[in-house]
């Protein structure tokens, strides 16, 4: 009955106050519409949802509630400016009505709610757009995207940087001013951006398997910690996965900043055992990382499954801990898991869920789940997840917005979605990151890979940039035996 009283309300607002309209009904269903913005729960500060109608009705329009402000638009795109945006996201939750024209009858659909949480969402996003292949590549770029607007700039594109691959983008405590990434191939090296410093580095030393691979800043900024991996991949001809990217042998190390050494621990690199995807508690005092039994590859691809595990570490003298904890089972749980996040607030581990493997952004299966360190409950995150691969999240500085790509749309290109997390780890249902236009995602194609919330925007010059990928020989990194 409430939200019969609302719709109704809101037809008697739309006729009153739009002069074009002679009578209103009401239609007992929700309307077509793209993004499916319906009853998800948004920051104060985000950019505008536009949205289209998608149904036949030549004729269509929208109306807007918030407290006391009111917006209407004509559809079938429904365009609303950031400045009316925010008007209505400060006054709290938005009713939104979508009415059409039918016979020369404007009637109404019923109205859904946007909730508005007075959690902001941090500023920045960064991400890597890449075509949706497996092995080659031609245009492809980082770039970092205003949150409370439209506004999107690269951080670099390889048309600088003769056309290689570039990945691993990663910053320390969301620092724009503290940041990393691969370049493969051509120009190979890892590349920092420290204090207004570019450094290229070459990282590959005789005691580790590869160069540094998946990268996690150390709270401090003093360290890295790194994978190194030996990484293959093979395609399936049936299974509707298509590919698998696996490991034959991987390890855990840690990259001291300032010294341009890497070191690592005997528990870390158990030669029994897939070590990678480090990652860190926020008080820095705790290396969490996957770890999985050694499988004969590619043939016991299928065995593969991560645990997640612990170690101390002490960020003072670099010492890790004499022991190895294990905070999620893959024996018990019958998963693994993959690219394990802590909260910010050192409660929560937001980790992707798979049947086996590494590399789970191709499983259909993929699942976002929530460990809460305190009890060691696991929750689904159901409003968060889909029928396709989630993957590639992480936490806003706040603690209260997770952003992770999803396959949802058409099982191919991964885009960008959002779900606010309350205090009990409990999801809201997530929404596709906004655009100017709805028909974007229809029109780009590339998929969104590696989102990571920034506070601000990075600041290097890509010719800058480019002109050291192609010209300096890099830094060789040493190995150091201390433990």
């Amino acid at each position: 009955m409430k939200h019969l009283t609302t719709g109704l309300l809101m037809i008697s607002i739309l006729c009153a106050c739009a002069r074009d309209i002679d009578i209103c009904e009401h239609i007992d269903a929700g309307a077509p519409v793209f993004p499916d913005y319906s009853g998800v729960t948004v920051p104060v500060n985000i950019a505008p949802l536009i949205f289209r109608y998608d149904g036949d009705a030549a004729q269509s329009a929208l109306i807007l509630s918030a407290g006391n402000t009111v917006f209407r638009m004509k559809g079938p795109e429904f365009g609303i400016p950031i400045k009316k945006w925010h008007a209505l996201t400060s006054e709290g939750d938005i009713t939104a009505t979508v009415c059409i024209k039918e016979d020369g009858v404007w009637k109404a659909f019923k109205p859904f709610t946007i909730y508005v949480s007075a959690d902001k969402i941090d500023p920045y996003v960064a991400y890597r757009l890449i075509p949706p292949g497996y092995e080659t590549w031609y245009k492809l770029g980082i770039y970092q995207r205003s949150l409370e607007s439209f506004t999107e700039k690269p951080v670099i594109t390889n048309d600088k940087t003769d056309n290689n691959c570039m990945n691993c983008h990663s910053f320390c405590n969301r620092d724009p001013g503290k940041m990393m990434f691969h370049m493969r191939a051509k120009n190979g090296g890892t590349y920092t951006w420290n204090e207004g410093q570019i450094e290229k580095l070459n990282t590959k030393t005789p005691q580790t398997i590869s160069a540094l691979v998946y990268p996690r800043w150390h709270p401090s900024g003093k360290y890295i910690g790194f994978s190194v991996n030996d990484i293959a991949q093979f395609f399936h001809t049936t299974n509707p996965n298509r590919i698998e990217v696996y490991d034959s042998m991987s390890d855990v190390v840690m990259y001291d900043v300032d010294n341009h050494e890497v070191f690592t621990s005997p528990l870390l690199t158990d030669t029994t055992r897939f070590e990678t995807f480090p990652a860190f508690s926020p008080d820095g005092k705790t290396l969490y990382f996957c770890s999985s039994p050694a499988q004969k590859v590619p043939g016991g691809y299928k065995d593969i499954r991560y645990s997640i595990c612990s170690i101390a570490f002490d960020p003072e003298t670099g010492a890790f801990g004499d022991r190895i904890d294990t905070v999620y089972s893959a024996a018990r749980s019958g998963h693994g898991a993959t690219f394990p996040r802590v909260s910010p607030d050192g409660r929560f581990i937001l980790f992707t869920e798979t049947d086996y493997g590494c590399f789970a952004i191709w499983h259909h299966d993929a699942d976002l789940r929530l460990l809460n360190l305190e009890d060691g409950s696991i929750s689904s995150l159901d409003e968060a997840n889909s029928a396709e691969a989630e993957s590639y999240h992480c936490w806003s500085s706040n603690g209260r917005w997770i952003i992770y790509v999803s396959r949802r749309l058409d099982g191919l290109y991964s885009r960008l979605y959002i779900s606010h997390i309350d205090e009990n780890g409990k999801a809201s249902k997530a929404f596709l990151l906004p655009q100017k236009d709805s028909h974007y995602y229809e029109e780009e194609l590339r998929s969104y890979n590696v989102p990571e919330f920034i506070i601000g925007t990075v600041s290097f010059n890509m010719d800058d940039m480019a002109k050291i990928a192609k010209n300096d020989p890099g830094i060789n990194v040493t190995f150091s035996n201390k433990e």
